[in-house]
């Protein structure tokens, strides 16, 4: 298991930047988009909501009518895009707009959606199947079926993809609970542009909010103001690693380390990455500079850990784990690590006793539960391994660790119950 570690530099970072004032007419405007917002914006949260719900039901395997749940979706997007760009509100829908970090070519933008609902208009135009004969000619819908692993819209054999228009709604609905920061950041930026406290700040919400792309392109803006602030190149480094741009990562990272050689968390990082690119040694390497460095870093014990054991040097990783939990005592990530490698040499009573240290500190963790009931189906309690398992999908429903390890004990159950009437 590897020790997953990504954390922003929270804190604002206040850079030297100068001052402008607003005029009269910039304070009127402020006023007025206050109570303005006041009705908006609960408006543009039901409409997201609703086209999220939408979208669920279009992914659910249950008894959904899809052609219906499509055309609400739909309907919930052309709600938020007229809110976004409303015709008769010109300057103040671009202001929101600028403050949500939506851009003009946005999926949701009026351009946009109308060229997508041109194709639709197309495909639903398509000729359907005839019934009761060719006398009577009576036409069924085209068909209509919709692929959840590809977001993909089918009408017969045209298609449309429709999954970017979901996450461009998701997007504005998950940053819609830092409207107001995002507010204070954009009118520092209306009197100056390259206020890289405010540049870095909206960064961070925007990374809060999940919108990734987005937040890199903020902090690439501050490090063409303030280059050699190794804050920022370490923030650089976690966003990346959040989009899975590894190799870019690292260079961050580096580049972080090069500026500070003494931030630790930067070398805990990098080591994450390391393994992420199956660098096992070197970040292995990684590790134990910062442990010389600090030896009461638990989470760079947990990270040699995790790099250890996958190298299969198993003791090794165990003794690093433990390592941690004599710093951190309550440290789910390592505990839990810890129990699957327990489980894997064989020690399943140490693995119980450590997979039950890990749930008190996170009860709601469906892969602790699952790691449990493995655990006690080895230990031939089956029932309650079972029980384990059961609790585990009611957390997660469908987690399929739990599902392969449920099916495992009832064939166990089973065979005992066979075996017991013979």
């Amino acid at each position: 298991m590897r020790i997953r570690r990504r954390n922003l530099t929270q804190r604002s970072l206040n850079f030297k930047n100068k001052r402008k004032g607003y005029c009269i007419q910039d304070l009127v405007m402020m006023r007025g988009l206050e109570s303005e917002y006041g009705v908006i914006l609960p408006e543009l949260r039901g409409h997201c909501k609703a086209a999220i719900r939408n979208f669920g039901n279009l992914n659910s395997s249950g008894d959904v009518d899809l052609h219906s749940s499509f055309k609400d979706f739909w309907t919930e997007c052309s709600r938020v895009s007229a809110i976004l760009w409303c015709k008769s509100d010109k300057k103040y829908r671009q202001r929101l707009r600028s403050v949500l970090s939506i851009a003009d070519n946005s999926l949701l933008s009026p351009r946009l959606m109308s060229i997508t609902e041109t194709e639709l208009k197309k495909m639903e135009n398509l000729p359907g199947e005839s019934q009761g004969g060719e006398s009577q000619g009576i036409q069924k819908a085209a068909p209509f079926s919709y692929d959840p692993a590809q977001g993909v819209l089918k009408i017969q054999d045209k298609r449309l993809e429709i999954l970017p228009l979901f996450m461009a709604v998701r997007d504005l609905y998950s940053s819609l609970p830092f409207f107001d920061e995002l507010k204070s950041c954009t009118e520092m930026l209306e009197k100056d542009p390259r206020n890289a406290t405010a540049l870095f700040q909206k960064s961070l919400l925007l990374y809060k909010a999940g919108r990734f792309e987005n937040s890199l392109k903020f902090i690439e803006q501050v490090l063409e103001i303030v280059p050699d602030d190794f804050r920022v190149w370490y923030n650089k480094g976690v966003i990346l690693s959040d989009m899975v741009l590894l190799k870019e990562a690292l260079d961050a990272y580096d580049r972080a380390i090069e500026l500070e050689p003494s931030f630790e968390i930067v070398w805990d990082n990098k080591g994450v990455v390391l393994a992420g690119l199956g660098r096992l040694e070197e970040a292995l390497e990684t590790y134990e500079k910062v442990l010389l460095r600090d030896p009461k870093y638990a989470e760079a014990w947990a990270g040699k850990g995790s790099v250890l054991s996958a190298l299969d040097r198993k003791e090794e990783a165990l003794e690093a784990y433990s390592s941690a939990l004599k710093i951190r005592p309550v440290y789910p990530e390592a505990l839990k690590a810890a129990g699957n490698l327990l489980f894997k040499l064989g020690r399943y009573e140490k693995a119980l006793s450590t997979y039950d240290m890990a749930l008190q500190a996170s009860p709601e963790d469906p892969g602790l539960w699952a790691g449990r009931g493995l655990v006690l189906s080895e230990l031939n309690k089956q029932e309650e391994a079972l029980q384990n398992c059961n609790r585990a999908l009611e957390l997660r429903p469908g987690f399929n660790p739990a599902l392969e390890i449920k099916v495992e004990i009832l064939s166990r159950i089973s065979r005992q119950k066979a075996e017991n009437s013979r």
